[in-house]
């Protein structure tokens, strides 16, 4: 059993490393040696990993920016925390320290990163909004505090006896400041997520691993690097 999940492991990764897609669905670049150094590069992660002291943490691997080098995920599920990590001049980079949010998604190739909170319940009788980060806009890692490049909030309206009204009120934000809907959804034309699913970073139909799942992994793939 161990051989046949270390030969499935493996295989999965390959096809992670070969997935990098562009936005008309046509591979970003098939060439074989590309692929070995997006491989060879992820080792950069490691120690990341192996650090990495949460209890049950889960970790994925996205194609957030343009290139073929995945980022790394890191879920602490007990707190709802995520954090992001990127690959740059070899060395492995924060990009995201800790934000704590019901979900976190993200649009393939676009560098754009999506925070969903609710609130009062949620849904159309409570309140819920999307906060969305601009990778490329911030020097510093992005936290509970950063301010979103945008956001959209909902919240249900109430009587004055307390029931719903069936409606709510919807405000857009960019950089802290309320914008109306037009300029809201110009800024989504403008950075070409409308185009592109919107995607979870961690979901039931996701691929996702354990600290061990990873590690053994890297280790992998640095013994054929090795022997090659």
């Amino acid at each position: 059993m161990t051989v046949i999940f270390k030969t499935l492991l493996s295989a999965f990764f390959i096809l992670l490393l070969c997935a990098c897609q562009t936005g008309d669905g046509q591979a970003d670049n098939p060439d074989q040696d590309r692929t070995a150094e997006a491989q060879q590069l992820i080792q950069a992660y490691s120690p990341i990993i192996t650090d990495c002291d949460i209890e049950n943490a889960e970790f994925s691997m996205i194609y957030l920016d343009d290139d073929a080098v995945p980022e790394l995920v890191i879920l602490d599920r007990y707190y709802n925390r995520y954090s992001i990590y990127t690959v740059k001049d070899s060395s492995a980079i924060c990009l995201v320290d800790y934000i704590t949010t019901v979900e976190m998604s993200y649009y393939e190739h676009c560098g754009v990163i999506s925070a969903f909170y609710r609130w009062n319940g949620g849904g159309d009788e409570g309140s819920y909004a999307n906060a969305y980060y601009q990778i490329d806009q911030h020097s510093e890692p992005l936290t509970d505090d950063s301010i979103p490049d945008f956001e959209f909030t909902y919240k249900a309206v109430y009587d004055e006896n307390g029931q719903w009204t069936g409606t709510g009120t919807v405000n857009y934000s960019a950089k802290g400041e309320e914008i109306d809907e037009a300029a809201y959804h110009q800024i989504e034309t403008d950075l070409n997520i409308l185009q592109t699913d919107e995607r979870s970073c961690f979901s039931e139909t996701s691929e996702c691993f354990t600290k061990d799942e990873l590690l053994l992994y890297l280790e992998m793939t640095t013994t054929v690097e090795a022997t090659s």
